[in-house]
């Protein structure tokens, strides 16, 4: 894992920063280490007051650029999507703004006086990576990228002091040197996604999945909404899959109490293999294979099918939204790969939301 470095990717995938106007003010300095072989993609956005101006750097066709004010951009001839780490510098002074890119200076760029005032007024928080919705217009109106440059991004400094602790993080998780593989790494700290914003469970819901945990007990996927009495969680449809001290379960309700399943396998699952998990829900029946075990539980009959609109959560839960009714609310630590629901693969690439330090592209070889 390479230390104070982002993986980021996809639409989703965004860093942001709250800073204090004054620094921001008059003349900012950035700096940041890159490593991608994408072509294209925004690396870091700063909007003014109004969205008259702006100043963003960003790669295309290889190469990085900074565009800053309306229309004016200064690059460097030189293509960086090698794969190798490469240092950017760029800045404001006074009426010039300046790249930098491996001690390589690009032709600085001139402002006029105008131009020059409407620099004066930046809005917290900057980006890195792809910029938030509010921003799409603006950016295409200025034919700049929307979505993230697919890579590593390390050592994000303002005015040289490091930027450590981003305001928030949607989807950039750690950065791996050396083999990596295909799936989705969960770094823990309340990481998770939400890949489906209106699925509706029916009465038949089928999952499948790899995991590789690093931790024995997380959230894997919830789906579905429950409500409280004083007794516990009373009613509501829902499918909740967990790990629990290395146990498996799936919890489940038709809308007339809760049933569940569990497999507790031999040997630890945290053994740095890849193992199958299988969940097969048929009405008031749910099914659990852990590799070759496997166990299944028959619930209360329901004569109610939900057809609510739920979203599906994997690796973890918002703060607020379900956690005093789930029997484990941390984060799921390690890589999913080749999800399934109900035969159709799930693309991680089109997410309805990524939130913490989630991997969306790979898992440590």
């Amino acid at each position: 894992m390479v230390q104070n470095a982002y993986r980021l990717g996809g639409p989703v995938s965004s860093l942001s920063y709250s800073l204090p106007l004054q620094v921001l003010q008059p003349r900012p300095h950035f700096s940041l280490d890159i490593r991608t072989r994408a072509g294209e993609g925004l690396l870091f956005f700063a909007a003014t007051r109004g969205g008259r101006s702006h100043l963003a750097l960003y790669i295309s066709k290889g190469r990085i650029r900074l565009s800053v004010g309306k229309q004016k951009e200064i690059f460097n001839r030189e293509k960086y999507n090698d794969g190798k780490w490469h240092s950017v510098i760029f800045s404001l002074e006074k009426k010039k703004f300046r790249l930098v890119v491996d001690g390589i200076r690009a032709q600085d760029g001139q402002l006029t006086t105008a131009e020059l005032n409407s620099m004066q007024q930046f809005v917290s928080p900057v980006h890195l990576g792809s910029a938030p919705e509010s921003l799409h217009k603006e950016l295409k109106l200025k034919a700049l990228p929307r979505q993230s440059v697919s890579g590593c991004i390390r050592n994000f400094k303002m005015n040289g002091a490091p930027m450590s602790n981003p305001t928030s993080n949607h989807g950039a998780g750690p950065c791996f040197e050396g083999q990596t593989q295909r799936g989705v790494y969960f770094s823990g700290n309340g990481a998770h996604v939400v890949i489906n914003d209106s699925f509706v469970v029916g009465s038949g819901f089928e999952l499948l999945f790899n995991i590789r945990p690093r931790n024995q007990t997380g959230l894997l996927l919830h789906v579905g909404a429950s409500s409280m009495n004083q007794y516990g969680p009373a009613e509501g449809h829902y499918l909740t899959v967990y790990m629990l001290r290395g146990e498996v379960v799936a919890r489940a309700n038709n809308g007339k109490g809760e049933f569940m399943v569990s497999v507790k396998p031999k040997a630890s699952l945290c053994d740095g293999m890849f193992h199958k998990i299988s969940v097969i829900k048929r009405k008031n029946v749910v099914q659990l294979h852990v590799d070759t075990m496997d166990n299944y539980k028959i619930g209360p009959p329901s004569s109610t099918t939900t057809l609510t609109k739920d979203s599906v959560y994997v690796g973890g839960i918002p703060q607020m939204s379900m956690q005093q009714t789930l029997p484990v609310t941390s984060s799921f630590m390690g890589c999913i790969q080749d999800m399934r629901i109900n035969g159709e693969s799930i693309s991680f690439d089109r997410l309805s939301g990524a939130f913490g330090p989630v991997n969306l592209k790979e898992c440590p070889g």
